[in-house]
């Protein structure tokens, strides 16, 4: 789960809420990240929303968010959908060949 909150950065309140977040689900291994203090991690500028945070992930199929608005889902997929459709991990823009991230994204997929 990710949020965008630029006031309370801290990495507590993402705790928090994994362990809000796990009384309803105890099984999953939740993860819950503020967007705005991500550029933090990825060594960049800071994000400017959570699609901006989305945008910034390392693998294609990963890029891409969902929220309930008004009993609608909603779709955030900066990249597109089309590596997530196909099975197809590729590196995002900011991860590709020859960036300074690019090991961050091998070593990513190496382990997974």
């Amino acid at each position: 789960m990710i949020y965008f909150d630029k006031v309370n950065l801290s990495d507590n309140y993402e705790k928090q809420h994994e362990q809000e977040l796990t009384k309803y689900l105890p099984d999953e291994p939740w993860s819950v990240k503020n967007q705005a203090r991500m550029h933090v991690v990825n060594n960049s500028e800071p994000y400017q929303s959570s699609i901006d945070g989305i945008a910034h992930y390392p693998e294609m199929p990963t890029a891409i968010g969902v929220r309930l608005s008004n009993r609608r889902l909603e779709i955030a997929a900066p990249h597109g959908i089309k590596h997530l459709v196909s099975g197809i991990v590729a590196p995002t823009p900011y991860f590709q060949k020859g960036s300074p991230m690019h090991e961050v994204y091998k070593s990513r997929i190496h382990n997974k």
